[in-house]
């Protein structure tokens, strides 16, 4: 019986296979039609108000009469601010990408041409998000900072609710301020790809989720403990590609031990990152024991395959001119970032981005 039941096994484990692709092959495609939907929705109205020559008080009255008469036709979705979005869609991503024309995907033959169905310049609508996430990308200002988010919320996989979080911490605006105008670009063409060391550091570093007052007393022990009570929420701060060791990592040498606040491995860059949490100002003698971790780790635990481990100092202030001093001629990977407890003014970031691409 025993061969018997394995098989018997093997069938159920193929069907749910079978069915679970199913699923995933109908909601893909669901989310293709809705997505090809709207952005045309989009382009009739755009199409309507140039081929009469609207106003801007004109097309505001079209999109209040659109959303009745069509609300009234087809119920709800069609709020006037949905119309606004759906004509923003087609104005913002001037081409729609769909996946494989294949006839098993369950495409309309209109779809079926290639993967690009509509040639034309401009951002890309990729099938990977659904629409809920491009109602967030609309939002963005510029077509870089729309360009980046959208990418990396693919390569990310991020829901709605995480894209919605990094865009309201200026996530675009802090990767970028550390690169040139060739590396916004960059950025905003390919989002943001970990490649090498630096790729996983910012400066600041937004911590608002801790809820923790700007005015409130609290130690390095308080900061770690509610790092750890959120910690999904600090991995998403961090970056694709952190998975979490420990927490006050016992390292002894000479008898004296010695702890490191939070210790992760990146997955991509296939090393150690060792976390130190100051409450105040960096000084020299915290990078010398970051140094001390590093070396240790590089020695004692880094395996076949490691490469040599990084060390990032997450303080609440540092006076550049130290850190810069204390870290040169250091051969470890060392990185000393602010980290601040609200989110930041967007609009004083942008201004330092738009004077960076005006000096490229």
């Amino acid at each position: 019986m025993k061969p018997a039941k394995n098989a018997y096994n093997d069938l159920i484990a193929e069907i749910r296979q079978l069915v679970e692709q199913a699923r995933h092959n109908i909601a893909r495609n669901i989310n293709v039609e809705l997505l090809q939907t709207y952005w045309t929705v989009g382009k009739l109205i755009v199409q309507k108000e140039h081929s009469e020559k609207y106003d801007e008080v004109s097309v505001r009255q079209m999109l209040i009469d659109l959303s009745k008469d069509l609300t009234k036709e087809l119920g709800k979705g069609f709020s006037r601010s949905q119309l606004t979005y759906m004509r923003l869609f087609y104005q913002r991503f001037k081409a729609f990408q769909t996946v494989s024309g294949k006839s098993r995907t369950g495409l309309t033959a209109s779809h079926q041409k290639s993967k690009k169905t509509i040639k034309s310049s401009g951002l890309t609508v990729s099938h990977q998000l659904s629409w809920s996430h491009y109602y967030e990308l609309l939002k963005c200002n510029t077509e870089q900072e729309t360009g980046f988010y959208q990418q990396t919320a693919i390569h990310e996989n991020w829901s709605v609710r995480e894209l919605r979080r990094q865009m309201d911490t200026a996530l675009f605006e802090r990767i970028a301020l550390s690169k040139d105008a060739k590396g916004v670009m960059k950025l905003a063409n390919k989002g943001h790809i970990v490649e090498k060391e630096t790729d996983i550091t910012r400066d600041p570093y937004v911590l608002e989720f801790l809820q923790i007052p700007e005015d409130h007393k609290y130690t390095e022990k308080h900061l770690e403990q509610r790092i750890i009570d959120n910690l999904q929420s600090f991995i998403l701060e961090l970056g694709k590609g952190f998975a979490f060791i420990g927490r006050q990592y016992r390292i002894t040498l000479d008898n004296t031990h010695f702890y490191v606040d939070l210790v992760f491995y990146h997955r991509i860059l296939k090393c150690f990152v060792l976390i130190d949490l100051k409450v105040k100002s960096v000084k020299h003698h915290d990078i010398g024991q970051m140094n001390l971790y590093l070396n240790y780790f590089d020695t004692e635990q880094n395996v076949e395959g490691d490469n040599p481990p990084i060390g990032i100092i997450l303080s609440k202030h540092k006076d550049d001119v130290t850190v810069e001093y204390a870290t040169r001629g250091i051969s470890n990977k060392i990185f000393v970032s602010k980290y601040q407890l609200y989110l930041p003014d967007k609009k004083v970031l942008q201004k330092k981005m738009r004077e960076l691409l005006d000096n490229k």
